[in-house]
């Protein structure tokens, strides 16, 4: 029920910097390695190489460099890895955090890139939520590497794009629950009581008419660095109306974090603004009145929620 975007299954994952929503994949060169090499560890869903003719440069202490004569044609999803990492290996169902950078493939321009301020990216890694292409070359990657993407994507206004993604893959997201010192909540609102894998339930709704601005309740302090506007920020949710204790949404449920970019006006007021300067592995409690929630519009029209975050990561912008 949050508004968020849905990742290309090419795994072209959208930050705010040109805002893109999502569409399928149905529908100097010093140092530089060549994208399509034999040993480049590459996959494809098949009808076409676009990578073949694409050199992306390989120091890692760098903003990558990627040279193609434009406009290059993608008729197919494709992944591949540039410089091998010496990480850890990545996982089916593993969260993984990158520094980016897009470029058009119709015309070479660089979109946007995080070494030049954009937000960092990340996702899922399942078959599912990237498309084959892509889960097959990531389960065979290792945290550090460098990797080039081929796909599209469509703008919030509806601009589709042709697209060359290049990632430096920074870390796995773990653990996948909050994890801290108990916090010191008020007392005043519904008590969280947690499952084993941490997901957390309420016992039972509001009182009276809930606060007339959004509060925040702190559950359990993590230890981590302190979350800031811009951050693409990973968290876990459960999402509960306050009339009634209904739950209405949960990450937990989907079996997959949530990521978007802090302060970016992708989701709703009250959390845009009451998820900056926590610890990375805290967890709270945010109490929501309509005004900064979803007002009279939608199913959630005039409600004030009660929502359970976990906070797992925040991916800062370049300093």
């Amino acid at each position: 029920m949050i508004r968020r975007r849905t990742l290309l299954t090419t795994a072209l994952a959208a930050t705010a910097a040109i805002g893109l929503a999502a569409c399928t994949d149905d529908g100097d060169g010093s140092g530089a390695s060549d994208a399509g090499g034999s040993d480049a560890g590459g996959a494809s869903d098949g009808g076409g190489d676009a990578l073949a003719g694409v050199r992306v440069s390989d120091d890692l202490g760098a903003e990558p460099t990627v040279e193609f004569t434009a406009p290059l044609e993608i008729t197919s999803a494709q992944a591949e890895v540039v410089v091998p990492g010496d990480g850890a290996a990545i996982k089916d169902g593993d969260v993984v955090i990158w520094h980016d950078l897009y470029v058009d493939a119709s015309t070479g321009d660089a979109l946007q890139s995080w070494w030049q301020g954009a937000p960092a990216g990340g996702v899922q890694v399942t078959a599912d939520s990237i498309g084959q292409a892509a889960f097959d070359v990531f389960t065979t990657m290792t945290v550090g590497s460098r990797f080039v993407m081929a796909g599209w994507q469509q703008s919030a206004e509806g601009q589709a794009y042709s697209l060359l993604q290049v990632g430096d893959v920074q870390r796995v997201v773990s653990p996948l629950r909050a994890e801290g010192e108990p916090g010191d909540p008020s007392g005043d609102y519904p008590e969280v009581t947690l499952g084993d894998d941490g997901a957390p339930s309420i016992s039972g709704p509001g009182e009276g008419d809930g606060p007339s601005k959004t509060v925040r309740e702190l559950l359990i302090q993590g230890s981590g660095e302190k979350t800031r506007k811009g951050d693409f920020l990973t968290m876990h949710y459960t999402g509960w109306k306050w009339s009634d204790g209904s739950q209405f949404d949960s990450s937990w449920e989907r079996g997959a974090p949530f990521s978007f970019v802090q302060g970016g006006g992708q989701v709703i007021q009250g959390w845009d603004e009451n998820l900056v300067g926590l610890a990375v592995g805290s967890q709270v409690m945010l109490v929501i009145p309509a005004a900064e929630a979803y007002g009279d519009q939608g199913d959630l029209a005039g409600e004030t929620l009660i929502f359970v975050v976990d906070v797992l990561d925040a991916a800062h912008t370049a300093d």
